[in-house]
């Protein structure tokens, strides 16, 4: 029983994943280096912004994506917890700036 329950979890963190691949269509376009760089200053810029994207290593995790979602619904943008240029201009330059609380 122990081991099913591991291995639920587990495919479905890794459907989680996969599904957000799918929907993520400008990161799959950007090269390994560049998506990096793009998350790791969206990770800085929703820490600034009071949200909680875990630590600023270029890895899009499940917090990361979680603190995405979250800005998107507070700042009413369309959600789908992906990295891109959209978002990164909208952390930087959007006014009134939109933050967690």
């Amino acid at each position: 029983m122990g081991r099913m329950l591991v291995l639920a979890v587990a495919l479905l963190a890794v459907t989680g994943q996969a599904q957000a691949a799918l929907r993520c269509g400008e990161e799959n376009a950007m090269g390994s280096e560049t998506l990096r760089g793009y998350t790791e200053g969206v990770q800085k810029a929703l820490t600034e912004h009071g949200f909680r994207p875990g630590p600023a290593d270029g890895k899009a995790g499940s917090r990361t994506r979680a603190a995405i979602t979250a800005y998107q619904k507070k700042a009413k943008l369309p959600v789908d917890g992906c990295v891109s240029q959209a978002l990164i201009d909208h952390l930087n330059f959007a006014e009134p700036k939109v933050y967690a609380r």
